[in-house]
């Protein structure tokens, strides 16, 4: 096994519109739709496009649950999801015509998956890269990084959204992959900061970091030196997922045995393919 990802999986229920909503006012959708998402099964479906993947979670024991579990086997992922007696997760998502987002989870399912499922889940499949995101426990969090400390794998933490990280969990991290608020928010700095600046200092605190900017590519710190990769120039449609695209396919690309620097030029043009497409063409939100 290359890549297992620990994650969280969503049913996604996107509205585009012409613009969000001001406090106290209802606005006319344009269009609505259902989609896999969550930005666990987002990276493994990414990942799975890549090299051989497996995503560990948790759904509900319901008809959501099983159109997740269905998305995943259908882009190629092995599914080790746990099943519990609490709604799947959803993520409620607002698309405007300048393929800007804002999403509100309820992260249901996602939230019981804990630390001996994570740790069942990875002694079996034993993959060489293992990684996470934080709409998920952190006990689960933890025992992802603690069984990559055991096992010797590659510990991939994309630390979103953000949250209070204990620093020897960020020190495990090859990379922690960021943007640029959740790099500022990690650093206790000015979120305004220039990303090189950032990646730079997060050395101090993980074993390498990519810092994502968009449409300015992203910023690799490793042994010392930070690089700037560019990214593709795209015209973006909807920019749900984009991260989760760069993220899986980064961790895919190191299972292989990228160099961070050339994963992240595949993970950069594969954001940057991902939010040229619309949501019919992608078939999910990665």
């Amino acid at each position: 096994m290359d890549v297992a990802v620990v994650g969280s999986t969503n049913l996604d229920v996107v509205v585009t519109l012409a613009r969000r909503p001001a406090p106290g006012e209802t606005v006319l959708g344009d269009s609505y739709v259902e989609a896999a998402g969550g930005k666990g099964a987002n990276q493994a479906m990414a990942a799975a496009r890549v090299g051989t993947t497996a995503f560990v979670g948790c759904v509900g024991r319901d008809a959501a649950g099983e159109v997740l579990v269905r998305a995943l086997h259908d882009a190629g992922a092995r599914a080790r999801v746990a099943r519990v007696d609490v709604p799947t997760g959803r993520a409620f998502i607002h698309v405007t015509p300048d393929g800007e987002n804002d999403i509100v989870v309820v992260p249901g399912a996602n939230s019981a998956l804990d630390a001996a499922a994570v740790t069942r889940a990875l002694d079996d499949l034993r993959p060489s890269v293992v990684a996470t995101q934080l709409e998920i426990s952190a006990d689960a969090v933890t025992a992802a990084a603690r069984w990559c400390e055991r096992a010797g794998a590659r510990f991939v933490l994309n630390a979103s959204p953000t949250r209070d990280l204990p620093p020897w969990l960020v020190a495990l991290a090859d990379p922690l992959v960021v943007n640029a608020g959740e790099a500022a928010a990690i650093l206790g700095t000015d979120e305004d900061a220039d990303p090189a600046r950032l990646a730079e200092a997060l050395l101090t605190r993980a074993r390498s970091a990519v810092v994502t900017a968009g449409a300015g590519g992203a910023y690799v710190a490793d042994d010392g030196d930070v690089r700037h990769v560019p990214a593709p120039p795209a015209t973006a449609r909807d920019t749900t997922g984009a991260g989760d695209a760069f993220a899986g396919t980064l961790a895919a690309r190191l299972a292989l045995g990228d160099h961070l620097v050339s994963g992240t030029s595949a993970a950069a043009a594969e954001a940057s393919h991902v939010v040229a497409l619309s949501r019919d063409e992608r078939g999910h939100s990665s």
